[in-house]
C-alpha cells in the first residue's frame, strides 16, 4: 500500500512485511535529516547573502580608497615633485639676478658719484668763465687782453686799441666767445646727466630685484610644505588602503566560506534526497519476486554493482568505462 512520507519524497507502493518496517524506520531518520538539511540551507543562504553584501561594501570602500590613494600619488608626481625641482632652479636664477642687480647698483652709484663730481667741476669752470668774461671789461686787465687778442679798449672815449695782427690770432674772438659760452652749455648738459643718473638709480631701486629673493623664499617654502603634505597624505592613505585591503580579504574569506558551506549543504541535501528516493522506490530490477526462491537471485545485482565501480573509476581516473554486460537470457 502507499505510505505517506516526507513532502519532498514521492509516495510509492510498499510491501507490508517486517523488512519494509525496518526500511521505514531508517527512512524516518533520513526524512528528519532531509528536513534538517533543508532548514540548514535556508540558514546558510541568509548568511551567504549577508556576507555577500558585506563583501560588496568592503570592495567599494577598497576601490574608493585605492583611487584616492592613487590620486595623491599622481598629484605628487605631476605637481609636488616638479614644483620642488622647479623652485630649486628658480632659486639659482633669482640668486644670479640678485648678484647682477647688486653689481648694477654699485656701478650706477659709481657713475652717479662721478657725474656729481664732474658737475661740481663744471660749476667751477662756469664761474671761472664768468670771471674771465668780467675781466675783459676790467681796466686792470686791458694790457693782458691786448696781449691775448691783439685788441684792447682805449681809455679815451672807449676807442679800441689795435695791436699787432698775427696769423695765430685772426680767430681769437670766436675762441674767446667759446671760452665764455661753452661752460654754460656744459653746465646745463652735466645737470641733465646728473638728473638722468639719479633717475636711473631710482628706477633700478624701484624695480627692487632683491624683493624677488623674499618672494621666492615664500614660494619655495610653500612648495616644500605642499609636497610634504602630499607625501604625508600618501603615507596615511597607504595605511588606510592596507586596512581596507585586509578588511576586503576578511570579507572575501567569509564570503567564500559561506559559498562553500552552502553548496556543501546542498550536496548533502541532494544526497539525502536521492537516498530517500531509492529507499522509497528502488528501481533495482535484479531481484525478481517471480524467480525460484530455491535458486541464487543476487548474481545480477553483484554484476550491476561491479559496473558502477567501473563508472566511478572512469569518472576519477579517466579510464575508459567498461562496456555494460548484457544479462544472459
Amino acid at each position: 500500500m502507499a505510505t505517506p512520507n516526507n513532502k519532498n519524497i514521492p509516495d510509492c507502493t510498499e510491501r507490508d512485511n517486517e523488512t519494509q518496517q525496518k526500511i521505514n524506520a531508517v527512512k524516518k531518520i533520513y526524512c528528519k535529516n532531509l528536513e534538517t538539511a533543508e532548514n540548514e540551507i535556508g540558514t546558510l543562504r541568509i548568511g551567504y547573502d549577508a556576507n555577500e553584501k558585506i563583501y560588496k561594501s568592503k570592495e567599494r570602500r577598497y576601490l574608493s580608497t585605492r583611487d584616492n590613494y592613487q590620486r595623491y600619488i599622481n598629484t605628487e608626481i605631476s605637481m609636488g615633485s616638479q614644483l620642488v625641482q622647479s623652485n630649486e632652479r628658480i632659486k639659482a636664477s633669482v640668486a644670479s639676478y640678485k648678484a647682477w642687480d647688486d653689481s648694477l647698483a654699485a656701478q650706477l652709484t659709481t657713475v652717479f658719484k662721478g657725474v656729481k663730481d664732474l658737475k661740481s667741476k663744471m660749476t667751477d669752470l662756469r664761474e671761472a668763465a664768468n670771471k674771465l668774461e668780467h675781466s675783459k671789461k676790467d681796466s686792470c686787465s686791458v694790457s693782458q687782453w691786448l696781449i691775448i687778442t691783439g685788441k684792447g679798449e682805449s681809455k679815451e672815449e672807449g676807442k679800441q686799441t689795435q695791436g699787432s695782427d698775427s696769423e695765430g690770432c685772426k680767430d681769437i674772438d670766436k675762441v674767446i666767445e667759446l671760452v665764455f659760452d661753452m661752460p654754460k652749455a656744459l653746465l646745463s648738459d652735466i645737470d641733465s646727466v646728473f638728473k638722468a643718473s639719479s633717475d636711473v638709480i631710482g628706477i633700478q631701486k624701484f624695480c627692487n630685484t632683491g624683493s624677488l629673493v623674499v618672494i621666492h623664499e615664500t614660494l619655495y617654502n610653500t612648495a616644500q610644505e605642499f609636497d610634504k603634505l602630499l607625501l604625508a597624505t600618501i603615507t596615511q592613505r597607504k595605511g588606510d588602503l592596507d586596512t581596507r585591503q585586509q578588511e576586503l580579504k576578511d570579507a572575501l574569506t567569509k564570503r567564500t566560506g559561506s559559498v562553500m558551506d552552502l553548496y556543501s549543504q546542498r550536496c548533502t541535501y541532494a544526497g539525502i534526497y536521492t537516498t530517500l528516493n531509492k529507499i522509497c522506490c528502488p528501481k533495482c530490477g535484479c531481484v525478481s519476486g517471480d524467480k525460484d526462491n530455491c535458486k541464487p537471485r543476487l548474481e545480477e545485482c553483484a554484476t550491476e554493482i561491479c559496473e558502477i565501480c567501473g563508472e566511478v573509476k572512469y569518472a576519477f581516473i579517466k579510464e575508459q568505462a567498461p562496456a555494460a554486460s548484457t544479462p544472459a537470457p
